[in-house]
């Protein structure tokens, strides 16, 4: 059996488009439960629901999905690097948001860049 590595130079010409080319299967598995915003290295996803439990829930999934690609195809999703940013109506509750993954929390953030943009929760 031959051992095939997986991974190309950092800096390449060829760099970006294998991974354009190999993040493009991520959306597969969480298309029916959010709209993944995929640019260059950068990849988002919008979950959206009008019931806080099964955004929570919906929200646990969708992450353990994505971990679950990312470890299956040999990548690694930071997710210290991960945020969280919840937007309300006026007339909605608030909650806190917990999603995590085994026993990492990701940060719900009032504020993050989003493709060099600063975008803001209010």
């Amino acid at each position: 059996m031959r051992y095939i590595e997986t991974w190309s130079p950092q800096g390449s010409i060829l760099g970006p488009i294998f991974f354009i080319n190999y993040i493009n299967y991520l959306p597969k598995g969480i298309s029916s439960l959010s709209e993944p915003i995929k640019f260059a290295d950068d990849t988002s996803v919008i979950i959206t629901n009008r019931h806080f439990e099964d955004l929570s829930s919906v929200s646990d999934l969708v992450l353990s999905r994505m971990v679950g690609w990312f470890e299956l195809n040999k990548l690694v999703q930071n997710l210290e690097k991960t945020n969280i940013m919840k937007f309300l109506t006026i007339n909605s509750p608030f909650y806190d948001l917990t999603t995590g993954y085994k026993d990492t929390y990701i940060k719900e953030r009032l504020y993050t860049k989003f493709l060099g943009c600063n975008m803001m929760a209010i």
